[in-house]
């Protein structure tokens, strides 16, 4: 479409040239084969030009057609979804924690709600946790007893190394409010639960709020060693995408969890069905098989 847009602007310029060139001709040279010749081109290039400009509304016409049809395809996936995932989490008790700079997906909450289980906490990292601000990163760095010249990436391993803590009621009374201090991770719920599973919501749009080498890793080691199931999730419209570095740490991955199919694959996930599911080039697989023998 772009491309089409370009090639039309092209045209147009080249028209206005050759006009140009038709006048000039005409007028110093005087050479009416000249003139003819600049005009069938012109001529030619006239209905090449409408020809693309037909075919550019027969692509925007084909587009909007596409876009409706997926959205009534997403709502009929949203229809089914009930139906799907009932009662499959049932007394589950789950952590969220959002360690990219996107939201908490409202239909994943619905879906986990759906399955039966229990959202236990939600936790989202701040933007603070750039480490940009020098007197902050000395009271960070006097809490974990670090040197002065420590680096970033080490602070903060050890602050994931406070949050999975804190999730698993694991963590001492001061460290939530030592976090919350330094406006470094915001905490909601209670973290004072056992958890079954820890769903991690990662992806982000901006370079300067992606912690996943470090953050994230250290997060995933820690919930691993205590034996708590971890899951990996993104929306599809990411520009910096963690689902690879969830990968590596070999636990279950969904790289559309902002659609119903991607909703669907997780809490497949959580009951069982490991696997890496979505539409990106990471995804093993679209969805996992739901049982023949099962019925809506």
């Amino acid at each position: 479409m772009i491309d089409l847009k370009y090639h039309i602007a092209s045209i147009v310029a080249v028209f206005l040239a050759l006009g140009l060139g038709v006048i000039i001709g005409s007028t110093i040279v005087g050479d009416d084969l000249l003139v003819e010749q600049q005009q069938k081109l012109i001529e030619r290039l006239e209905e090449q030009f409408y020809g693309l400009k037909d075919r550019e509304s027969e692509l925007l016409a084909d587009i909007y057609n596409k876009e409706q049809l997926i959205s009534n395809y997403e709502n009929y996936s949203q229809a089914l979804l009930p139906a799907v995932v009932n009662g499959r989490l049932q007394d589950d008790k789950v952590a969220v924690i959002v360690t990219g700079d996107g939201e908490i997906p409202a239909g994943m909450i619905n879906a986990i709600s759906m399955a039966g289980a229990q959202v236990v906490s939600k936790t989202v990292l701040l933007s603070n946790m750039k480490l940009e601000d020098e007197e902050s990163l000395r009271g960070i760095r006097a809490y974990y007893g670090l040197a002065e010249d420590e680096s970033k990436a080490t602070i903060r391993r050890y602050i994931a190394d406070s949050v999975a803590r804190i999730i698993m009621n694991q963590a001492d009374a001061g460290a939530v409010a030592f976090l919350q201090q330094y406006n470094l991770v915001k905490f909601n719920g209670a973290n004072d639960i056992p958890v079954d599973e820890i769903i991690i919501v990662g992806g982000a749009n901006n370079f300067s709020n992606c912690f996943v080498d470090d953050f994230d890793s250290r997060l995933i080691e820690n919930v691993i060693q205590s034996n708590v199931k971890a899951f990996g999730v993104e929306a599809v419209q990411v520009n910096y995408s963690y689902i690879g570095i969830f990968q590596q740490y070999n636990i279950s991955t969904v790289d559309d969890i902002d659609k119903s199919p991607g909703q669907v694959s997780l809490i497949l996930a959580m009951e069982g069905e490991a696997g890496n599911y979505g539409i990106k080039d990471t995804a093993q697989k679209f969805m996992p098989t739901i049982p023949v023998d099962y019925k809506l």
